[in-house]
């Protein structure tokens, strides 16, 4: 489609990035206005009082003991302390605008990514991401996910630049600072380098060491593993027969099982554009909790794998995602469980379907060794 270059359509294609930030900011401002600070600030405010002594009768390294139920990694947590301490209405505010203002930064980097995705495609995506994203950005303010986001664009980028050490920087990072996230350590695996260990190595280290000193603590592992979580009426475990506190541990397990297996199907399968995507899918379907911002990571996985597609117009993966979300909350509340399993149907079915030309691959390096010259076996 050839378009004029004075069209109106022209023009918001031209400024895509600015529309779709000024869409996300202008809902997170509104909302601030209109509902007052975020809700789930709190977590960082308590963590911020107990790392700087404020908070009397817990040690900085007795957080995660004495607060099992925080479930945000430390390195998050410490990197925000200096916001957490101002008022509620300046930290919690700044962050909330901040996190806004990453959607239009999600997609700037889902497009470089991407080999010459229809801008159009990339607008789509970011306006139909916007209402999910803006619940995580000021209804509950958990920029933690919003790491994830960025810590998955990072690992894609990786993998294309074949640099290993990054690559498990990216997930590792991601996946201390949200324990859902723990599915991407599949992306290590990913044969980018020569030396296959590096990836997988370096992302356990960086999900294990920003936890190192808070489980030494005597008690903290047992309080971690005992933790649960209520299981809501709406989730996909009531519809299994959960329901109360009390369901078996193994739910967890199973649900990082699920996250870590459906993204190693997507690298196995030459889709890591659906690596986020699939890995929130798991985690919506096995989730005892129900809140909406769990799906802005979801449709910024959605983003990932519209924008990533070979030739497509229309952003059918967002869309989908939008569909559900909206249908689900704003008109029949009680499809909200069966909202919940769209997203893990429709990213095994983007899985089954053949690998896009031009969607984010890893490109298989070539060992120069010797006089033999041969690519890395998959």
């Amino acid at each position: 489609m050839v378009l004029p270059g004075d069209s109106l359509l022209h023009v918001l294609l031209r400024h895509r990035f600015l529309l779709i930030g000024l869409v996300a900011v202008g809902v997170v401002v509104s909302n601030l206005a209109t509902v007052g600070p975020p809700d789930d600030w709190w977590y960082y405010q308590l963590a911020g009082g107990v790392f700087t002594g404020q908070v009397e009768g817990t040690a900085p390294w007795e957080f995660y003991r004495a607060h099992p139920d925080v479930w945000i990694g430390p390195l998050p947590l410490l990197l925000l302390t200096p916001l957490s301490l101002l008022p509620n209405a300046v930290g919690g505010s700044v962050v909330a605008v901040a996190s806004g203002l990453a959607l239009p930064l999600v997609c700037r980097a889902a497009e470089r990514l991407a080999r010459a995705p229809h801008p159009l495609v990339v607008l789509g995506a970011g306006v139909l991401a916007a209402p999910a994203w803006v619940e995580l950005a000021t209804t509950f303010t958990h920029p933690e996910d919003i790491g994830v986001v960025l810590g998955s664009l990072l690992a894609l980028w990786a993998v294309q630049d074949r640099r290993p050490v990054v690559l498990g920087l990216a997930v590792g990072l991601a996946a201390s600072g949200k324990p859902w996230a723990v599915g991407l350590l599949a992306l290590s695996f990913v044969p980018v380098s020569v030396r296959r260990w590096q990836a997988p190595v370096t992302a356990l280290a960086a999900t294990a060491l920003p936890w190192a000193a808070f489980v030494a603590v005597p008690g903290t592992v047992e309080a971690l593993t005992s933790s649960t979580a209520r299981v809501f009426a709406e989730s996909p475990l009531a519809l299994a027969g959960f329901a109360g506190d009390v369901y078996p541990s193994t739910v967890r397990l199973t649900q990082f099982a699920l996250c870590f297996g459906l993204v190693a199907l997507a690298a196995r399968r030459r889709r890591i554009e659906l690596a986020l995507f699939s890995c929130v899918a798991a985690r919506l379907l096995l989730e005892p909790q129900v809140w909406d911002y769990h799906w802005a990571s979801l449709v910024a996985g959605a983003v990932l794998a519209d924008v990533g597609a070979s030739g497509r117009r229309v952003p059918w993966t967002t869309a989908t995602c939008f569909i559900a979300f909206q249908l689900s909350r704003q008109v029949l509340p009680e499809l909200i469980p069966w909202a919940q399993c769209v997203p893990v149907v429709t990213a095994l079915v983007l899985l089954a379907l053949p690998a896009a030309r031009r969607g984010p691959r890893p490109s298989l390096p070539r060992q120069r060794t010797g006089v033999q010259d041969e690519l890395i076996s998959e």
